[in-house]
């Protein structure tokens, strides 16, 4: 595991805040178990129900390393969690405290923003592999995220490593960019 990683304040982007990428992606990640990004292993699913402002990455939901491919259209940044909870503001403190991570595009690590406890609200679906009941749910969110500037068209490989609470992450992804 990298040392801790350069961060930046808590605004990734002129479009979106942290409450509201936040919402994107659990909204996007509480999908049913059999189609949720999260889960997969391989990659087929992440073109499942993007939002319009930026393309969704996923880390994992157990501790074995994945691969995964993903096309992406041209043009798209990227957001991925390197470590994330959904949950209450204690939590969220005691998640943060040992949150660290990396993330590498084609071998260049990205800098990364650290989202203290912050208030959200996202649509969870039936199925979802986190427990929810289906619906509005009404949260507290923290993490790390790399907010990536959309890509080159062409391959590239990210790769998003982890850890916090006992929770490991270990994703790389072949991404083909430009490929809608």
């Amino acid at each position: 595991m990298a040392a801790q990683p350069p961060t930046s304040p808590s605004s990734t982007s002129d479009k979106l805040a942290p409450a509201d990428f936040q919402a994107r992606w659990w909204t996007w990640a509480s999908q049913p178990s059999g189609t949720n990004p999260v889960s997969d292993t391989s990659g087929r699913f992440c073109m499942r129900d993007q939002p319009v402002e930026v393309w969704l990455l996923a880390g994992t939901l157990d501790e074995e390393p994945v691969e995964r491919q993903c096309r992406v259209p041209a043009d798209k940044p990227l957001l991925a969690p390197v470590v994330n909870l959904a949950s209450d503001v204690a939590s969220c403190e005691t998640f943060m405290k040992g949150a660290q991570g990396e993330v590498l595009l084609d071998g260049s690590t990205q800098a990364l923003t650290k989202v203290s406890a912050t208030p959200f609200t996202y649509e969870a679906r039936a199925g979802n592999p986190y427990g929810t009941s289906a619906g509005r749910i009404n949260s507290v969110g923290c993490g790390l995220y790399a907010w990536i500037p959309a890509p080159a068209s062409g391959e590239h490989e990210l790769v998003i490593r982890g850890s916090s609470g006992g929770n490991n992450v270990d994703v790389r992804y072949k991404l083909i960019v430009g490929a809608d």
